[in-house]
């Protein structure tokens, strides 16, 4: 009986030493992670899903398989298998898996599941079910660009908005204006907006398809008493997604209120008549016809028809509606032609915003023949010239008459 006892207790320990080593070398695969982008999927696009498979056991595995099942919406290419050979994975090791899944055009929006299966040689299997997301990415319109940015205060203008979608799928019943007629100040008072829209409140399209960009015109006023300035105008867009989810952004454009300067010259008087080889004093008058100031004014002259004895006049400042005058001397070519000439004035100034700004003007100096000029308009140095020419010609007669035949 003791004999057997022993016998009995040696071959328990024997079995559960077996038991245990089986159960050691037993492998275990997982699913370590699981990524996927983009998050959350598209409909009618593809996602990348990325597996980490790890074998939690210091045991080899051999011959390991795994295999992607897919219900609606997903699937894979044609020809795609969805098992992938991984091979021996070493104790403590992990392989990637990688796929690219589609997602069909028509799902909803919605979480799906997939289910992962691990295979062995062995025949142990391991399934591990994962969720993935499914949302259609909505219409995203954008105001591209818009002009003109500024108004005179007082002034209406019509503004022409060029909107895009940006976003995925077809905007639909697309509504566009600023219905913000007032704003909140950071200590919480209400102030009425200096810039507000005139006409209808929106302006309608029926539909902005994805990647399309369209123009759409809108009228706004400016409060006659607002302050030069820039000012950020609201813009409401409302429209629909393809299932009909209704959405409701703000944009913002920069409208720059301004009074602008407008300026312009003319030629109002000559020191003489002008005339081929004769220095005139020509006097220019300028004039800001505009409502805005202009800034440090400089005069610029040019002109074929003869040389500025200065071709740079500063003026200064000129406000609305304000008049100032320069003289100028030009010495005129002395091979012109009667007739008109063009001369150009230059006019360089600052806006308030110290914008430079530059308006150029032709305009037409007449230039008259000699004999059409009076001879209180021809100087001093006009006679000397004739003496001398006239002198130069009767002493070539004398020589050319009476000693040269002599000769």
């Amino acid at each position: 009986m003791v004999l057997r006892s022993v016998f009995m207790k040696k071959f328990l320990l024997l079995f559960f030493a077996l038991l245990f080593a089986g159960m050691v070398s037993a492998v275990d695969l997982d699913v370590n992670s699981v990524t996927y982008s983009p998050s959350p999927a598209v409909p009618g696009e593809y996602f990348e899903l990325w597996v980490v498979v790890k074998n939690n056991t210091s045991a080899e595995s051999n011959l390991v398989s795994f295999d992607l099942v897919l219900d609606y919406p997903f699937s894979l290419d044609p020809g795609v298998s969805s098992e992938k050979t991984l091979g021996t994975i070493r104790g403590n090791d992990s392989v990637l898996v990688k796929y690219k899944v589609r997602v069909d055009a028509e799902a909803l929006n919605g979480s799906y599941s997939i289910r992962m299966k691990m295979l062995e040689e062995k025949g142990s299997t391991t399934s591990v079910p994962y969720t993935i997301d499914v949302q259609r990415i909505s219409p995203q319109i954008e105001i591209i660009s818009a002009s003109p940015i500024e108004i005179a205060p007082g002034a209406a203008s019509e503004i022409s908005l060029e909107l895009r979608n940006v976003g995925s799928g077809k905007a639909l019943d697309v509504l566009v204006g600023s219905v913000e007629d007032r704003t909140v100040t950071t200590t919480g008072v209400v102030v009425e907006r200096e810039i507000k829209q005139l006409g209808s409140s929106f302006v309608f399209l029926d539909g902005l398809n994805e990647g399309e960009t369209k123009n759409v015109s809108i009228l706004l006023g400016v409060n006659p008493e607002a302050d030069q300035q820039t000012y950020m105008v609201p813009i409401t867009i409302k429209f629909k997604d393809e299932e009909l989810t209704e959405y409701t952004e703000t944009k913002y454009i920069g409208i720059k209120v301004t009074e602008n300067a407008e300026m312009d010259s003319v030629i109002s008087d000559y020191s003489s008549k002008p005339f081929p080889g004769a220095s005139v004093e020509v006097t220019f008058d300028l004039f800001n016809v505009g409502v805005g100031d202009a800034k440090s004014v400089v005069v610029e002259l040019y002109s074929e028809a003869g040389e500025f004895e200065n071709t740079k006049q500063f003026i200064g400042t000129m406000n609305a509606d304000d008049f100032d005058s320069f003289k100028e001397t030009i010495k005129l070519n002395s091979d012109l032609q009667k007739g008109d000439y063009p001369v150009t004035v230059t006019m360089k100034y600052k806006d308030q915003y110290g914008v430079s700004k530059t308006v150029s003007k032709t305009l037409m100096m007449k230039v008259y023949d000699i004999t059409e000029v009076p001879a209180g308009d021809l100087d001093i140095w006009f006679y000397v010239v004739v003496l001398i020419v006239l002198f130069y010609l009767g002493k070539r007669f004398v020589y050319n008459k009476f000693i040269k035949k002599k000769k």
